[in-house]
């Protein structure tokens, strides 16, 4: 009989992604410094690499692309906006 102890870790967080399955990846090179910083502010914030890593792509791009889909709505700023009148 196998002795287990209360402390069970699991292999996966336990969490789903509201995009779904998570199977695309990115291989992007980076410098040692950057990805020293990027372990330290995963670790601070009590996820994994991948996640914060993730959540800071997500964060940039969608709103970019939210940025993006306003102006498209809205059109650009008035004539005395861009000129620096008021």
């Amino acid at each position: 009989m196998t002795d287990f102890n209360d402390d069970t870790a699991l292999s996966r967080s336990g969490k789903t992604s509201p995009d779904g399955k998570l199977t695309a990846r990115l291989d992007v090179p980076v410098s040692d410094v950057l990805n020293e910083a990027l372990i330290g502010l995963a670790v601070i914030q009590g996820v994994s690499k991948a996640e914060f890593a993730r959540g800071i792509l997500e964060r940039v791009i969608f709103g970019e692309l939210n940025m993006m889909r306003r102006i498209a709505r809205t059109g650009p700023s008035s004539p005395s906006e861009e000129s620096g009148t008021r």
